[in-house]
């Protein structure tokens, strides 16, 4: 199996930030955090590993939420971000850092990965992971700019994205077939750049159309009439987030990248996975040898 292999030091601190805390997002940072619990209680003795968390959204708890978010009656009004902190990393045991804000601006997106805070020495290697959950265009384009500066040198970005229920006015027999079958496909796509070069391309270049996208808004931040969302299917959600995780998953236990996108359907429990060809690992392999050189 081909694979990338990200580690280079025998001490290693992920830092990892997760914007969104929604259908996907809050499914993701349960699953998250006692997936690092559980590393955490046996990890491998050949290497150190320490973690660094932040948990982004400005969104508040709706009772709309209730039926496909992990968030109940108790949390009502509060933003997601810290009902999750309180009953998930608290119950876990896990250091987790909540913003209440959305992400829309480079100097935002600059500071959460800044390391000023980290107090790390040289011999431990941070690799900074992106997770994007969220359902907007206007916020991966943001995070397609900060990948492709300067300002950061290596980013792992893993975006899961997930389509709508289609939704129509007085639908016709064969309308209300398309939306039986509607909600389910999604995708996670995981980017990667390294020495400021990048290696996977970001889902930003695998599915162009979102950078073309020009009537999409930050949330809170649309103008005119609110912009409606066609409905998620909570299966989809769960999966888009469980799919998620095993990226991480694999960067925990094995410090590898295996494929560069899966795409999924979560009506009938599908997922393809595109890996990543010899071609690239050799290349990338070279690149880290002439760097270490």
């Amino acid at each position: 199996m081909n694979a990338l292999k990200i580690k280079e030091k025998s001490s290693v601190l992920f830092q990892i930030c997760v914007i969104g805390a929604g259908g996907n997002g809050s499914h993701f940072t349960r699953t998250m955090l006692q997936l690092i619990s559980g590393y955490l209680s046996s990890p491998p003795e050949e290497t150190r590993v320490g973690f660094d968390i932040t948990l982004v959204d400005a969104d508040r708890v709706e009772k709309k939420n209730f039926h496909r978010q992990l968030f109940d009656e108790d949390d009502l009004g509060e933003y997601k971000v810290v009902s999750l902190v309180e009953r998930y990393a608290d119950y876990y045991g896990i250091d987790c850092k909540a913003v209440t804000e959305f992400v829309t601006s480079l100097d935002m997106l600059t500071s959460l990965f800044g390391d000023g805070d980290l107090n790390v020495t040289p011999n431990v290697q941070v690799v900074p992971v992106l997770f994007g959950l969220v359902d907007n265009n206007k916020t991966r384009q943001l995070i397609h700019e900060f990948f492709e500066s300067d300002l950061i040198e290596n980013l792992i970005w893993i975006d899961a994205g997930i389509e709508g229920v289609m939704l129509f006015d007085d639908p016709t027999p064969e309308q209300k077939q398309q939306i039986e079958y509607s909600g389910f496909g999604g995708q996670i796509v995981c980017g990667y750049k390294y020495r400021g070069k990048t290696i996977l391309e970001p889902v930003t270049r695998v599915y162009r159309n979102i950078l073309e996208d020009e009537e999409t808004f930050f949330p809170g931040q649309s103008c005119g009439d609110a912009i409606i969302n066609n409905p998620q299917r909570l299966q989809t959600n769960q999966m888009a987030a469980q799919l998620a995780v095993m990226y991480l998953n694999n960067l925990l236990y094995s410090f590898s990248i295996y494929s560069h996108k899966v795409n999924f359907n979560a009506q009938f429990g599908q997922s393809k996975s595109t890996f990543i060809s010899k071609d690239v690992v050799e290349a990338y392999e070279e690149m880290r040898k002439n760097t270490k050189t």
